[in-house]
């Protein structure tokens, strides 16, 4: 598995270890400093991602965007030295984890949203940090009850936990030590969101053409992606005739190659259960087959390299982190308007969110919400929005398709969560969002052809506000009672009954 192992033994992922691809090359840490080594991607570091100075050495797991640079890691190490962490909130887009071992003192400092998911043993006497849990553990780390019981009721954790006492993940956008742990995150002013494509396209450039690959749904997120960037490679996997496949190929002369297939269609690789095991160990029940397909992909275009995704562009779009299910959900997505004139404060909306937790079980994200939010001037909605985002569903759950299991083969660029974007999008009205009033913002500077065409759920950026939510609600309704009309999750679904 790829990431960084310091005072760890990377071998205990050995399932993971065995099918990592070509481009994947190890370093160990030089002598006379931390045990340790990073399994990295050699096509991001032709060569290998350290970086000796006279104060101390920086090792890094990951890429990293800074001063219109890619991963120029010398720079980044000399102005940490000269100017301190706050240079960090100038890196304009990264997934790492960076190491820096000077005198007998270790820091570890992580992306701004925590989207190298690595974890840290905090019973050990010195730095114990991997990317799997499954790498840490020992019989000194007792299992967490409370923990076992929101994983199987959630199917991930949320904040830092773990299933385990004494391990944790590394929060996002942190300064850490053996004895301490502090953020650098400064949120910058938002730009208007008709302008966000412009970023969108500039961050594409750092990469080359003949390397870009975007997974296409019939959805806005990754259409968003193509609308303003260019990729020579580009994929769509659902069920046979379903709309998700339909939808997205009609955009399929956008890219000189492209391939639609069946999720189902792959044999399953032989050691899906072991791998996902060495991933997710501790922290989330995964979704099956992703692997097996990310891996099909990853063959079928062995030239591609960097992997565009539209990671949680969803909640930012249509604001969909403050709606809940149940049935008074319901109704507001029918009248996302009541957003507005009720102001949901965040302890509600967070109860009807996890309104599976018991309520010592919820206390606890209570608790953690607080102590990771009430910094922000965030109002409620954005607040809910963030924490879910870089602590919740997002940075606990969804992550793990993309920034872990295709980052085995890829390097992932989740444009969503670039922080010209995200500062931006964090500090939209979420009311707006939630009622569909920002699409036409968000989508005013692009081509005529991508926000006119529907999605799955029927309607486009072009579409009147208030006609989606009926929209919407009779597509659902076809989703699940029209066999052709599934798309992958409500296939797979059905797949999982038929097994029980």
């Amino acid at each position: 598995m790829r990431g960084m192992y310091i005072n760890c033994d990377e071998k205990e992922l050995s399932s993971s270890l065995s099918v990592m691809s070509e481009e994947s090359a190890l370093l160990y840490f030089p002598e006379g400093y931390s045990d340790g080594c990073v399994i990295y991607d050699s096509n991001s570091w032709p060569k290998p991602p350290i970086e000796f100075t006279s104060h101390g050495v920086f090792i890094i797991s990951g890429w990293f965007i800074y001063k219109q640079q890619l991963n120029p890691l010398a720079l980044l190490a000399k102005d940490i030295i000269e100017e301190g962490v706050d240079v960090l909130n100038n890196i304009l887009a990264g997934v790492f984890v960076l190491f820096w071992e000077r005198k007998e003192q270790q820091i570890i400092f992580t992306d701004a949203l925590g989207l190298s998911t690595h974890y840290i043993d905090k019973y050990a006497g010195n730095i114990r940090v991997a990317p799997s849990v499954k790498a840490l553990v020992t019989g000194g780390h007792s299992l967490n009850e409370k923990m076992e019981s929101i994983l199987a009721k959630k199917n991930h954790l949320f904040g830092n936990f773990t299933l385990f006492n004494g391990i944790e993940r590394l929060s996002p956008g942190a300064v850490t030590k053996i004895d301490s742990e502090s953020s650098y995150i400064k949120l910058y002013e938002p730009q208007p969101l008709e302008d966000l494509g412009e970023y969108v396209t500039e961050l594409t450039k750092y990469w080359d053409y003949d390397q870009r690959i975007l997974p296409l749904s019939s959805g806005l997120d990754s259409r968003y992606l193509l609308a303003n960037g260019s990729y020579k490679y580009g994929f769509t996997y659902g069920p046979d005739n379903s709309p998700e496949i339909k939808i997205a190929g009609s955009f399929k002369h956008d890219f000189n190659q492209y391939l639609s297939f069946d999720y189902n269609k792959e044999p399953l690789h032989e050691k899906e259960a072991e791998i996902l095991d060495d991933m997710s160990y501790g922290t989330l029940n995964p979704i099956p087959r992703l692997f097996t397909n990310y891996l099909y992909v990853s063959k079928y275009y062995n030239q591609a390299k960097v992997f565009f995704d539209g990671y949680l562009g969803d909640l930012f779009q249509r604001g969909t982190y403050i709606n809940f299910k149940g049935k008074r959900g319901e109704i507001l997505k029918l009248m996302p308007s009541a957003y507005r004139f009720f102001s949901f404060k965040a302890q509600t909306l967070l109860r009807l969110r996890y309104k599976e937790l018991s309520k010592d079980e919820f206390d606890i994200l209570w608790y953690d919400f607080k102590n990771k939010t009430d910094c922000l001037e965030l109002d409620d909605y954005q607040k809910v929005t963030y924490y879910e985002f870089l602590y919740g569903r997002g940075g606990r759950y969804t992550i793990f398709g993309s920034n872990i299991l295709a980052a085995q083969f890829f390097t992932i660029v989740s444009p969503f969560a670039t922080r010209k974007v995200f500062d931006s999008f964090i500090q939209q009205n979420y009311a707006k969002a939630v009622s569909y009033k920002a699409l036409k913002s968000i989508w005013q500077k692009t081509a005529i052809k991508y926000k006119s065409a529907p999605v799955e759920s029927g309607y486009s950026p072009c579409t009147q506000p208030f006609f989606i939510p009926f929209i919407q609600i009779a597509y659902r309704l076809m989703f699940h009672f029209i066999p052709s009309r599934a798309n992958y999750g409500v296939k797979l679904n059905r797949l999982e009954k038929d097994k029980k």
